[in-house]
């Protein structure tokens, strides 16, 4: 048998050449780590990469490159590509090939758009692209992907939530922060699966009723928005919510979930805010307990 089958690792070491490959391990899952100074001179990924089409990852941050090469395709049994903090300004349409990609990290790069063959990724189960700044959309095609549990489109210029998120059927978590906001879809409770909704410093001034149908909704941030009107049953005992975050937004009174007592005190505030947190990191710890392929999660939370 090949040596090449056995590779577990490709590390790409610091050097003022072109990058050395650094060969570990006798395992079936290989991956491709790169933050180094070579690439951080040069736009694009060498050639020479397509020879290691065995490889499952790609974990590739902090460098100058602009684009993720077309053979990408070649790579079958890629299940995670991680590039953030990159250059990267557009993926390939080949991208759409990778039948086994499960988490597509592309968070603060210069995406205007993504292709809309993403949708052909069957198996894609997390989506992040949080803070590429200039995101309007995403293509009607990403309706196809019922595996999908996780969305970061925080910190771009989404007027609206996507019309293909709203048919992924399996979401759980969905970030869509700092952006361009100023309602929400009637129809949000499509999205019967959903247990975490981040809003915040968004233009939203009111939550639609459709909010109180998510059954399996327990964590909601709408934080430094414009909201001025809530659904009074939002705080009902028999919603499933546990946390619900409003600060920074035009609302005097905010009732708790209890029932109709007021929290008024900067006391009571703080309280809130620790529960909240202290929720919010134990269902991070829980996250990471899980295999990182499927549930692993990393975004920014500024309350």
């Amino acid at each position: 048998m090949s040596p090449l089958s056995f590779l577990r690792c490709v590390q790409v070491l610091r050097a003022a050449t072109p990058p050395r490959c650094c060969w570990l391990g006798e395992a079936s899952q290989g991956c491709l780590c790169s933050d180094v100074s070579w690439l951080k001179q040069h736009m694009e990924l060498p050639d020479s990469l397509k020879e290691q089409t065995h490889l499952k990852e790609w974990h590739i941050s902090n460098t100058l490159i602009q684009i993720i090469p077309k053979y990408i395709e070649l790579f079958q049994a890629m299940r995670i590509l991680d590039l953030p903090k990159n250059q990267i300004s557009c993926l390939p349409a080949e991208i759409g090939r990778l039948k086994n990609l499960k988490e597509l990290n592309v968070r603060f790069n210069r995406l205007k758009s993504i292709p809309p063959e993403l949708g052909d990724c069957e198996n894609l189960e997390k989506l992040d692209c949080f803070g590429n700044l200039e995101l309007t959309e995403l293509p009607f095609e990403l309706s196809n992907l019922k595996q999908v549990s996780f969305i970061d489109i925080s910190a771009n210029k989404f007027s609206s939530v996507p019309i293909c998120v709203l048919r992924m059927s399996n979401l759980q978590w969905l970030d869509i922060s700092n952006n361009n906001l100023n309602d929400l879809p009637q129809d949000i409770d499509r999205l019967q699966e959903l247990q975490t909704l981040l809003l915040y410093k968004n233009k939203l001034t009111y939550l639609p009723f459709a909010l109180l149908n998510l059954k399996k909704l327990t964590l909601l941030v709408v934080s430094g928005d414009h909201l001025v009107e809530l659904p009074t049953a939002l705080w009902d005992s028999s919603t499933p919510l546990k946390f619900v975050s409003l600060m920074d937004n035009p609302i005097e009174n905010t009732q708790c979930q209890d029932g109709n007592e007021t929290m008024e005190s900067e006391q009571d505030r703080q309280h809130f805010d620790k529960e909240f947190m202290k929720a919010y990191i134990e269902d991070l710890k829980e996250r990471e307990s899980l295999p990182s392929y499927t549930t692993k999660v990393s975004f920014s939370l500024q309350l």
